[in-house]
């Protein structure tokens, strides 16, 4: 299953290949190509020029994961603010994420002779746990003091219908998911279970994600692989509280104000992709942070003990914490 959600992946990634701009290994395409390239440079250190002259700039989602299409809005976000007369085209394999987004002119129009790469691919390379993931973006751009925080934007019929999925649910609602598509970013699911039964009494566990999400006893709704993504951001939208790995519905949570209590593990840091707003369970073994990535054909040799080193018991404490819930209280349900 893992490989061909990768797949998919890299299908999603190569349909928008064909919007972007080629350049050209022989003269005279190559001379052009050499100019765009350069012109590009310069764009870095003047977009003030560019925001004055209302040019199209075109964004693209480099690595085009949920989550890292998510960062890219935000990346935009930001360049927005500074320079509000930029008409931006984003280029990304996730178009209904953000088809509502007011900082995005087009999507998925041919890439402009303008444009910028979305992405953190120097901090994987060097195993960076100190810098956040869109500084590299933001500061080629020369934007030093950016604001990390998402925005998601939800027509209300989206959250109507989530809201009558929920119908009958005791409150509070606590949404969780387990799976994310990289292995060291998963905790045990034996540990999931045990977490689960302890919390099943006290609220109601509504189980987003993909169709990969291990089936819990305890979970009062199963909404997994049963909504798109924007569908699953609806269904969040109407929970106190969400629990899971460094994911795309963190990034989501954050952009609906929904707190969350992420079990980071330490393949890579809450410097890194936490927010501020959330409880960021981490660890810090000699290995960390690895940056492993199963795309490149890595894998954990450690056991994933950064992650199994985070007990259910702490997990469980930091959502009774968030829920104001005394644990005197779960012990008598």
């Amino acid at each position: 299953m893992r490989v061909r959600k990768s797949l998919e992946t890299l299908n999603s990634l190569s349909s928008t290949q064909s919007l972007r701009r080629t350049f050209h290994s022989r003269f005279p395409g190559w001379l052009f190509s050499k100019i765009r390239w350069k012109l590009n440079e310069w764009k870095d250190r003047r977009l003030r020029l560019l925001n004055l002259l209302g040019i199209r700039l075109t964004v693209i989602d480099g690595f085009g994961a949920l989550g890292d299409t998510l960062l890219t809005a935000t990346v935009i976000r930001n360049l927005k603010e500074r320079h509000s007369r930029l008409r931006i085209n984003c280029i990304t394999p996730n178009p209904d994420l953000l088809r509502i987004d007011p900082n995005i002119e087009s999507l998925n129009e041919p890439e402009t002779y303008f444009s910028v790469m979305s992405w953190y691919i120097d901090l994987r390379t060097s195993r960076n746990g100190s810098k956040n993931v869109l500084a590299p973006t933001l500061e080629r751009l020369g934007i030093q003091d950016f604001q990390y925080e998402a925005e998601i934007h939800l027509s209300s019929e989206e959250r109507a219908v989530a809201n009558n999925l929920m119908q009958g649910l005791k409150h509070p609602l606590v949404s969780i998911n387990c799976q994310s598509k990289e292995a060291v970013k998963n905790w045990p699911v034996d540990y999931w279970r045990e977490l689960v039964a302890g919390l099943a009494e006290t609220c109601s566990i509504v189980q987003l994600g993909s169709d990969t999400e291990p089936l819990l006893e305890g979970v009062a709704l199963r909404l997994a692989g049963k909504l798109s993504p924007r569908e699953s951001l609806a269904a969040l939208s109407h929970c106190s509280l969400h629990v899971g790995p460094d994911s795309f519905l963190i990034h989501g949570a954050n952009g609906l104000k929904v707190p969350c209590v992420v079990i980071f593990g330490g393949s890579r840091t809450p410097a890194n992709l936490g927010y501020e707003e959330n409880t960021n369970l981490t660890t810090s073994p000699s290995c960390s942070p690895c940056w492993i990535h199963q795309g490149d054909g890595q894998t954990c040799d450690q056991d994933l003990r950064c992650l199994r080193d985070i007990g259910v018991e702490l997990v469980l404490e930091a959502i009774l914490e968030r829920l104001k819930i005394n644990r005197s209280h779960l012990s008598a349900s």
